[in-house]
Order: structure tokens, then sequence, then C-alpha cells
């Protein structure tokens, strides 16, 4: 009877630890969110079906909640009604701040959280926030915000500990935010640490160029 005991609360762990694995993003919806970002407006109302159902079926991450959130902006981008446009980015601000909010959910030591795209699920929260937050035009008044966590994030040892490989994006976009804030010394120190760390990267090769036309 102990051992069935044993045994079905193995298989409970087991369970959970699989339903925790697949609570956020696959693969497949990352890549397909990525090309909607990059313009391929064909793939955004697939993107938030995918992340829509997923947080219907396992519940909210706060990685799923951002990029959700995120969807939610770009439908608002290819939106033609200017009242739609506003809609869904206004909606897509409110689930992103819902994710952010989450963070304190997850582990306080990143190595127990789960890895996304090499990152904890907790950084690639911030940086997903981030980069949405300052991509966005001036009316929704989020630059700031953005850019806030950018700074924040970039300081944190935690983060900047992590492999180059999975974070030069983030240093590459907190740099594009950067100039936008007319922010040109933090611009070159964080091209300085990409250079240090790996200047053969194509993240800091394409921020150097980037600065080289700035300075």
């Amino acid at each position: 009877m102990k051992a069935s005991k044993t045994l079905c609360a193995s298989a409970l762990i087991t369970a959970l630890a699989s339903f925790n694995l697949h609570a956020n993003p696959t693969p497949e919806m990352l890549a397909n969110y990525n090309l909607a970002a990059q313009g391929d407006e064909a793939l955004v109302d697939t993107v938030y079906e995918q992340l829509h159902a997923l947080i219907e079926q396992q519940g909210a991450k706060p990685v799923s909640l951002v990029y959700l959130g995120s969807t939610e902006t770009l439908r608002g981008r290819d939106a033609f009604l200017p009242w739609n446009k506003m809609k869904f980015t206004e909606q897509g601000l409110a689930t992103i701040a819902k994710g952010v909010a989450l963070i304190e959910t997850l582990p306080q030591d990143t190595n127990q959280q789960q890895r996304i795209q090499g990152l904890p699920e907790a950084h690639l929260t911030q940086a997903m926030a981030a980069v949405t937050y300052t991509s966005l035009p001036d009316l929704f008044n989020h630059f700031e915000r953005g850019y806030d966590l950018y700074l924040n994030l970039l300081a944190d040892p935690n983060f900047t500990q992590q492999p180059f490989a999975a974070t030069a994006w983030v240093y590459k976009s907190g740099i594009d935010a950067a100039l936008r804030a007319d922010d040109l010394e933090q611009a070159n120190q964080w091209l300085v640490t990409m250079q240090q760390t790996d200047a053969s990267n194509p993240q800091t090769q394409s921020a150097q160029d980037l600065l080289a036309e700035q300075n």
C-alpha cells in the first residue's frame, strides 16, 4: 500500500512537471511570433489563437502572457481602422502588464526557472515587455516604462551572467531604445559590453554599425 502511494505521488509530480514544461509557448509558436513581428501579417492571428488557446488550456504564465500581449499590439499595428488600432494595442498593454506582474510567482532563483530561447522565464518576460513597450508609437506613453525595464534588466547581475548567445539580441534592442531616447552614452556603454563579450556576434556587429552612424 505504501509503495502504491509512493508511485502515485511520483506520477503526480511527473505530471505536474510535464504540465509546467508545456505551459510556456512552444518553439513553433515563438518562431511564428518572430515572423509576425517582422511583418508577416498573415501569421498574427495564428499566433494570437495559439497563445490564447495555450493559456486557456494550461493557465497563464509570465512568458505566455507577455507574448500574447505583444501579439495583441501586432494586431493593433496591422488593423485598418484607427479605433481598432487603439483597442488592440491597449488590450495588449494590459496583457503584458499582467505578465510582468506574474514574475513574482516564479522561483526567485533563475536557475530553477524554465529556460526559453536560452533565457530564464523572468528575463525573457522583461525583455519582451521592454522591446514591445519601446517599439510602440509615442501616443501610447509606454516608452519610458520600457526603457526603464532595459536599464534594470541589463544591470542585473543574474542577467549579465547568462550566455551572451541568448542575451545579445536584448542588448541590441536596448541600444535601439537608447538611441530613440537620445541616450547615446548608455548606448555606447552597452556596445562596449557587447564588444568585450563577443565582438564577432552578429548582434554586436549590427549594434556597432548602427552606433558608427551616430558617433
